[in-house]
């Protein structure tokens, strides 16, 4: 176990970190080698993580997420799993220097404090809240890269609208495609967050019936699952545009950072009601 456990720690910032730097190569110099590497390292890097975190849960006999630092490599494979789907789909490339070296850092801080054991929780023995937590994790992931397309948009769209451009103008790819990549994780992330919402209602009210609804975190995710919704719909009715669903994936992302940090260490514990 200490050669698995020891052998991911060390070697998976190390993959993300290259993957990273292929990225980098590309989006600042468009090398031809990069443009055809750096997808595959990042499906390769991914399979690599997926099955360290399956040698982790049947070692252990439950899901790798009952630490934070279990739960920040999780988030890592999330995030790096939800831009290669939204490269795949947007067929861009450009900026997966700022996604995947988003993923280096979580990851990063995961190796850091990782430890080779584990706190055994009855929780993560039950499927209905393993996937509740899972589905969750992958959402927010997904609201995290629809938050860095929101603020790269932001950023190209006011650098055309001054007419004063910086060193990055000519290397991020058009509004367009920085809105419909955002669109696309915002989707990932709801259809996400819908399913961890109910798995986690089911969950819960098998349990503690009613009690369970007054909530903070349940009532901060449900906040934070209407913002998303509505911003989508507001996109889909074309009422709003890519600036407008940009500024509200920022403001979702402070919300899901307020439920995270602030309503776990100061209105509750791991959850109010139990």
């Amino acid at each position: 176990m200490d050669v698995l456990h020891n052998g991911g720690v060390v070697l998976l910032p190390l993959v993300y970190l290259l993957v990273a730097l292929d990225y980098g190569l590309l989006f600042f110099t468009g090398h031809p080698s990069s443009r055809r590497t750096a997808a595959p390292a990042l499906r390769a890097a991914l399979a690599l993580h997926l099955l360290w975190l399956i040698g982790l849960g049947v070692h252990w006999h439950q899901l790798p997420i009952a630490t934070v630092p279990q739960a920040l490599s999780v988030l890592a494979f999330a995030v790096a799993a939800v831009y290669a789907v939204v490269e795949w789909r947007g067929r861009e490339r450009s900026t997966g220097l700022w996604l995947v070296g988003l993923v280096f850092v979580f990851q990063l801080l995961s190796s850091v404090l990782m430890r080779p054991d584990t706190v055994q929780r009855e929780l993560f023995h039950n499927p209905l809240f393993g996937g509740h937590v899972l589905l969750a994790l992958l959402g927010y992931a997904a609201f995290a890269v629809a938050a860095a397309y929101g603020f790269l948009f932001l950023v190209l769209y006011r650098e055309l609208k001054r007419g004063s451009f910086s060193v990055f103008y000519g290397k991020l790819p058009p509004l367009q495609v920085l809105d419909r990549m955002m669109a696309v994780a915002l989707v990932l992330g709801f259809v996400a967050l819908t399913g961890a919402a109910v798995l986690g209602a089911v969950w819960a009210h098998q349990l503690y019936r009613e009690e369970w609804l007054r909530d903070p975190k349940i009532v901060a995710t449900f906040a934070t699952w209407v913002l998303y919704g509505a911003a989508l719909l507001l996109r889909r009715l074309q009422r709003w545009q890519g600036r407008q669903t940009a500024l509200a994936s920022l403001t979702g992302l402070g919300a899901i950072l307020f439920s995270l940090f602030a309503v776990n260490f100061w209105l509750s514990g791991f959850h109010g009601f139990r």
